[in-house]
């Protein structure tokens, strides 16, 4: 019978960090319109994941959080 390797605490826990976690946003209509033509209008390419990430990123840094 083989054995599972069991991680340590400390590799659990860089595991656990790296992985990532959904959030769901939900916005009004006006609001998803506005993303969207942003997105047609050649930004990039982006998606809204990435989009949505960068503008929590700036906020988090800007409130120092």
């Amino acid at each position: 019978m083989a054995e599972k390797k069991r991680a340590t605490r400390i590799a659990s826990r860089m595991a656990e960090q790296e992985r990532p976690v959904a959030l769901t946003l939900k916005i009004d209509r006006k609001m998803y319109r506005r993303l969207l033509r942003l997105r047609a209008s050649g930004e990039k390419l982006r998606t809204h994941q990435d989009i949505l990430q960068e503008a929590l990123k700036e906020y988090l840094d800007r409130v120092g959080a």
